[in-house]
């Protein structure tokens, strides 16, 4: 569920979001139904069920309340399967001196994720540089897991640019003073501090 309104005209008092499903051909849980013989509405009906709504109110809130448009994506879904290695080929596959895997389902030796154009990109430099002995090295998948200047930078960004003090718990706001006085005291004490400070955390 993306930040709301998704589009220009869209009105206040409606939200937009998009509902997935990887295993389009379980049965549901509330709907006893694959994914794929539901209607937008019984579609609507299992969400409502794993959000909590009673069961009393499922069937009208889904048919009244809610617009739910079915749409199959078999080859975007793919890329999310659970999967093993040895799924995908590798690039260049072993023993191979003339031809490689490129794209999406093909296994890079570069630590790197499907679904983006790099990863596609990735692979061909992987396939040409090996293949015809190129000396350079693919340009390095970006480390922001465990980064924690993009931790702190996207802990704001969630937040709409609020720092996390403004929307502690309520049962903490009685102390959201005296924290952020000492917090903002000590914070050109230290390199945790100026971070807190340079990504708008505090």
């Amino acid at each position: 569920m993306n930040r709301q309104p998704r589009f220009k005209d869209q009105p206040k008092d409606q939200i937009v979001f998009w509902l997935y499903s990887l295993f389009t051909d379980v049965p549901g849980d509330y709907i006893k139904k694959s994914m794929t013989d539901c209607t937008g509405t019984e579609i609507v009906e299992e969400f409502l069920y794993h959000m909590g709504v009673p069961e009393t109110e499922i069937h009208d809130m889904a048919a009244t309340g809610a617009h739910c448009i079915p749409s199959m994506m078999p080859y975007v879904t793919a890329f999310f399967m659970p999967r093993t290695k040895g799924d995908r080929p590798d690039v260049i596959p072993e023993g191979c001196v003339n031809f490689a895997f490129l794209g999406q389902f093909a296994e890079s030796k570069q630590r790197d994720t499907v679904f983006t154009l790099e990863y596609s990109i990735r692979t061909a430099m992987e396939a040409v540089y090996t293949l015809l002995n190129v000396d350079r090295a693919v340009p390095e998948v970006f480390h922001s897991v465990y980064d924690i200047r993009i931790l702190l930078d996207g802990t704001s960004k969630i937040l709409d640019g609020r720092k996390p003090i403004e929307v502690m718990l309520p049962t903490l706001m009685g102390a959201v003073g005296a924290i952020k006085e000492k917090l903002e005291k000590n914070v050109d004490k230290n390199v945790v501090g100026q971070l807190l400070k340079k990504y708008n955390n505090i």
